[in-house]
C-alpha cells in the first residue's frame, strides 16, 4: 500500500487502539464468511470503548436523519410484539437474529467513537474479502469440475451451489455493496490500478455467477449510477463501462451455455405476467406471488397488531396449508418480503418502520451522502423480494454496515457528542 492507505490505517488505529480496531477490521472482513461470528467480534471491539465510558449515552446531533434509530426501534418493535405472541420459543430466536439492529448502534453510541470516519478503511476490507471470496467460490467450482462433479459445469458456475457460505441473493447484495464503495470511496486508488481492476472485476463478476435476479436486475443500474457520480474520474469511469460490458456479455454466455440460467430468466418472466397455477412450487419466482399473497391477506386480518412477533413463521405455515400451498408449507417460507413480512407480523407500525430505516436517511440528510444513499437503495430494493432481516445475514449485514456509514465526512458526524 502507498504512504496514503499507510497514514489512513495508522490514524484509524491510533483513534482505535490496536486491540480493538483490528477486531473491527476483523467484524467487517467476516461479514462474507460468518455473519453470526462478525457480530460477536464486533460486540467485542466496541465493549473496551463502552466500558471505559461507564456505558454513558451522550447526546448527539443529527442521529434521527441517520437509520441508527430507526433500526433500533424496529427492533424494539419486535419486542413489544411478544406481547401478543404465543410461540416465544420462535420469537425470543426471531429478536436474538435483530438484536444487532439495536445492539450495534447503540455500543457504537456508548462507545463515542464515530466509525464513519474511517468508512474507508472498512469498505476497503470488505470490498477484498468478498472479492477473495469470489475468487474462491469460483476455485472450487473448476476443482469441483476437474474431480468429476454430477454437475454439469455450467451448473457449478452458476447455481446455488457456486456460493459457498452465503445464499446467493445475499452474497449478490454484498457484492453489490462493495463494488459502491470500492468506486464512490478513495480507496480504489489505494493498490495498485491492475490489482484495483482486478478487485472490481470480481466483484462484478461475482454477482453475475451468484444467479441472483435481483442482483442481475441491479448491477446494471448500479454501475449507471457510479458512472455518473464518477463520470469527472476518467479511470474510474473507463474501469465501470468495461464492467458493464464485462458483466452483460458474461450474462450473455450464460444464457447461451446453460439451460439453468435460461430456465432462471423464464420463470422469472413467466411468474411476472402470470398469476401462479402450480400451487405446490417451490420455484423462487412464482412461490414469492404466493408468500406475497399470503402475507397481504395476514396483514389485512389485523392491520395493526399483526400476529406478534413469534407467531408470524405458524401463521404464515398455517394459511399456506389452508390454501393448498404445499411447496411453501413444507418448505415453512417466509414471506419473501421484508416490506410484507413486517407488515403481517406486527401490522401497519411493523411496515412503516421498516420503510422508514431507508426513506429517512434518504429524505432527511442534508447534503445527500452517495455511499450511504446507493447502500440504503440496495437494501430496500432487495427487501422487495427477500426477508432479509429475519436471517443473520441480513440483519447483521445491514446493522454493521449502517453503523459504519452512518454519516458522510461532507456533513459532520451524528455520532459526535453534542458540545
Amino acid at each position: 500500500m502507498s504512504h496514503g492507505p499507510r497514514a489512513r490505517f495508522h490514524a484509524y488505529f491510533a483513534a482505535m487502539g490496536h486491540v480493538p480496531g483490528a477486531l473491527l477490521l476483523l467484524a467487517v472482513a467476516l461479514l462474507p464468511v460468518a455473519p453470526s461470528v462478525s457480530v460477536v467480534v464486533a460486540y467485542a471491539g466496541l465493549l473496551p470503548f463502552v466500558w471505559k465510558g461507564r456505558f454513558r449515552l451522550d447526546p448527539v446531533q443529527g442521529l434521527w436523519r441517520t437509520p441508527l434509530p430507526w433500526t433500533a426501534a424496529f427492533f424494539l418493535l419486535h419486542a413489544i410484539g411478544m406481547l401478543w405472541t404465543s410461540d416465544t420459543g420462535f420469537g425470543l430466536f426471531d429478536l436474538q437474529i435483530k438484536s444487532p439492529l439495536l445492539l450495534l448502534p447503540l455500543l457504537a453510541l456508548m462507545a463515542g467513537r464515530p466509525l464513519a470516519r474511517y468508512r474507508d478503511v472498512f469498505l476497503f476490507v470488505f470490498a477484498l474479502v468478498n472479492a477473495v471470496m469470489v475468487f474462491v467460490c469460483i476455485a472450487a467450482a473448476l476443482f469441483r469440475i476437474a474431480q468429476g462433479s454430477d454437475l454439469s459445469p455450467a451448473q457449478e458456475l452458476f447455481s446455488s451451489y457456486w456460493s459457498l457460505v452465503l445464499h446467493p441473493s445475499y452474497f449478490a447484495l454484498y457484492l453489490s455493496a462493495a463494488i459502491a464503495g470500492w468506486c464512490l470511496l478513495p480507496v480504489h486508488g489505494w493498490l495498485p490500478r491492475p490489482a484495483g481492476v482486478v478487485v472490481l472485476i470480481l466483484l462484478s463478476l461475482g454477482v453475475v455467477l451468484s444467479g441472483s435476479k435481483m442482483g442481475w436486475i441491479l448491477l446494471p443500474l448500479l454501475l449507471i449510477a457510479l458512472i455518473v457520480l464518477r463520470w469527472r474520474e476518467r479511470a474510474v469511469r473507463n474501469a465501470l463501462m468495461g464492467m458493464g460490458a464485462l458483466s452483460a456479455m458474461g450474462v450473455a454466455v450464460l444464457m447461451a451455455s446453460s439451460p439453468y440460467a435460461r430456465e432462471r430468466v423464464q420463470e422469472m418472466l413467466k411468474a411476472a405476467g402470470d398469476e401462479p397455477r402450480d400451487t405446490t412450487t417451490v420455484a423462487s419466482s412464482e412461490v414469492r406471488r404466493l408468500t406475497w399473497a399470503t402475507a397481504w391477506d395476514l396483514s389485512l386480518r389485523d392491520p395493526w397488531l399483526g400476529t406478534g412477533t413469534g407467531d408470524i413463521k405458524n401463521e404464515l405455515v398455517a394459511a399456506y396449508e389452508e390454501r393448498g400451498y404445499t411447496g411453501a408449507a413444507e418448505k415453512r417460507l417466509n414471506a419473501h418480503s421484508q416490506y410484507m413480512q413486517s407488515a403481517a407480523c406486527l401490522g401497519i407500525p411493523g411496515f412503516l418502520f421498516t420503510i422508514a430505516m431507508v426513506l429517512v436517511p434518504l429524505f432527511a440528510g442534508r447534503p445527500r451522502d452517495p455511499m450511504l444513499l446507493l447502500f440504503l437503495l440496495l437494501n430496500g430494493l432487495n427487501w422487495l423480494v427477500e426477508s432479509m432481516l429475519e436471517v443473520q445475514a441480513g440483519a447483521v449485514f445491514f446493522a454493521l454496515l449502517t453503523t459504519v456509514l452512518a454519516c458522510s465526512p461532507e456533513r459532520g458526524h451524528p455520532l459526535d457528542p453534542v458540545t
